[in-house]
């Protein structure tokens, strides 16, 4: 394992801040755990889940998707988004666990 320090210089520590930043919208964390349990949904169905309006889901799913979290195909005339970073599932499940002990 590398030194603390040359961690904390690699730009692999700015990326990771970065999609931090992302996930720490609650409404944004909640979509990546749903999609975690599903393997793919679309809007209406992520919309629904998680009593969201529409637009706003729409909103947190671009920017998802933006930031590489997310990945989307069509069928028709419907979009699916899935996790394309099953990992984070890992960050949650950590969040989460420190949450239970404070």
């Amino acid at each position: 394992m590398k030194p603390l320090l040359s961690r904390v210089e690699s730009k692999k520590v700015d990326k990771a801040a970065a999609m931090l930043k992302v996930l720490a919208h609650p409404k944004r964390l909640a979509i990546v755990d749903l999609l975690g349990k599903e393997e793919k949904m679309t809007v209406t169905e992520i919309y629904r889940s998680l009593d969201l309006p529409q637009a706003i889901a729409s909103q947190h799913l671009i920017t998802l998707k933006d930031r590489g979290i997310l990945s989307s195909f069509k069928v028709g005339t419907k979009i699916y988004y899935s996790l394309s970073i099953p990992k984070l599932l890992d960050v949650i499940d950590s969040l989460e666990d420190c949450c239970d002990v404070m």
